[in-house]
């Protein structure tokens, strides 16, 4: 019996050696597997994986490395900064565990501790690509467009097939209003083998902001084919097709716009405008009205309102919405004018006199305004200076003018 136990803690004492001696082994194998599941984005059985290499060998910084590279891909950034750190605390040396630490708190939002480990990234190799790319969304994220850009541009240089730096760069530029070049961003990006439909609905945004309809209806339309319910590149498209007056397009598309998402007040503003234009004026308030409904402060649908009421004979009710306007943005020159000429038909021509004042000191080659002004400064028996205003809009080529010169000015004009 004695002999027995003797064996038996013998045998013990072999297969616990045994262990120890392939537990190396075991992690690698179970570390190797979650590389497999990791880059095949099965990231679940990937972190069992890792956590068993990590049990059985726990001085691995590599362990450590991937298992918090797999829990930001599970967008856990809290756990993935303490792998990180780990791997750092065992082996500082590598500057891609700082740049996926910097990833993370800046995903986290902590970007003074983000820049610091990108910053050491970058001091420990110069020629990361991905380094200055990734120092390059954090510049971004805290608002600095034009550090940004210099980042983007340094990871192009280093790594010319990397079309996210292509489209970050893009939208760094498009947020500094360099349109073309944010559009030259994306013709790269196009240019590829991998263009997506988000390219070509951005490239067809920007292309609407320097006004290249034409070509902004290019894009959007490829763009729609894959993404048919993407609101922004709907709403676009009818902004684009309006701006080529093809209104009935227009207004087709923002329709769809609005069943996508019915609390859209720009496609709301953007279809008024399209029935203004066509002289659609009641369905055109109806358009603004819930336009401003849904953003009480949406100045252009205010401005179209009043234009719709006016030709509706609205006065009272365009000259509200004019002062509307004129109150979220006193610089907006073209209420002013419409705000006087609802006043004039009104018969209110002393009130209507300094909104024109307004409009001449903003464009002093206006020949309508000084035309309309003399009308009404001579309602209010102001003769001489109606005349000026006549002679003025006649000297600037506005004909109608000379009619008024003959009839109500014939002495000075002698």
């Amino acid at each position: 019996m004695k002999r027995t136990v003797v064996i038996l803690v013998g045998l013990v004492i072999i297969a616990f050696a045994a262990y120890i001696l392939l537990k190396p082994r075991l992690a690698q194998n179970s570390y190797n597997e979650g590389l497999k599941l990791l880059d095949s984005a099965k990231y679940e059985l990937a972190l069992e994986k890792f956590n068993r290499a990590i049990k059985l060998n726990p001085k691995r910084y590599d362990y450590y490395f991937k298992r918090g590279v797999t829990l930001a891909a599970l967008n856990n950034d809290s756990l993935a900064l303490a792998d990180f750190s780990t791997a750092i605390g065992i082996d500082s040396t590598h500057f891609e565990l700082y740049i996926e630490r910097g990833v993370s708190y800046r995903k986290l939002k902590q970007y003074s501790q983000a820049m610091a480990d990108l910053n050491r990234a970058i001091a420990m190799n110069d020629s990361s690509s991905k380094a200055y790319y990734q120092r390059g969304l954090l510049n971004a994220a805290t608002m600095d467009f034009e550090q940004a850009i210099k980042d983007y541009n340094r990871s192009i240089e280093l790594d010319g097939s990397n079309l996210e730096a292509f489209y970050s760069r893009g939208e760094s530029l498009a947020n500094l209003a360099d349109f073309k070049g944010a559009i030259a961003d994306y013709d790269k990006m196009i240019e590829g083998a991998n263009a997506t439909p988000e390219a070509y609905k951005k490239r067809g945004i920007f292309k609407l902001k320097i006004q290249d309809y034409n070509g902004a209806i290019a894009d959007l339309e490829v763009a729609l084919k894959e993404l048919p319910k993407d609101e922004e590149a709907l709403y676009s498209l009818g902004d684009a097709f309006a701006n080529v007056q093809r209104f009935d397009d227009a207004i087709k598309v923002l329709d769809k716009a609005i069943a996508v998402n019915p609390k859209l007040p720009l496609a709301y503003g953007v279809k008024g405008g399209a029935l203004l234009r066509k002289g659609e004026f009641k369905q055109a308030v109806v358009a603004f009205n819930k336009a401003i409904e849904l953003k009480p402060d949406y100045l252009k649908a205010y401005y179209g309102r009043g234009v719709a009421r006016a030709f509706q004979k609205d006065y009272k009710g365009s000259i509200t919405d004019f002062n509307k306007v004129i109150s979220i943005d006193p610089n907006y020159v073209q209420a002013y004018y419409n705000r006087a000429v609802s006043k004039a038909i009104m018969g209110n021509h002393k009130d209507a006199i300094p909104d024109y004042d307004v409009i001449i000191k903003a464009d002093p080659k206006n020949a309508e305004a000084y035309y309309n002004r003399g009308i009404s400064k001579m309602n209010v028996q102001e003769f001489k200076s109606g005349c000026d205003d006549f002679r003025k809009a006649l000297e600037l080529g506005y004909k109608p003018a000379e009619q008024m010169v003959n009839i109500y000015c014939p002495k000075e004009n002698k």
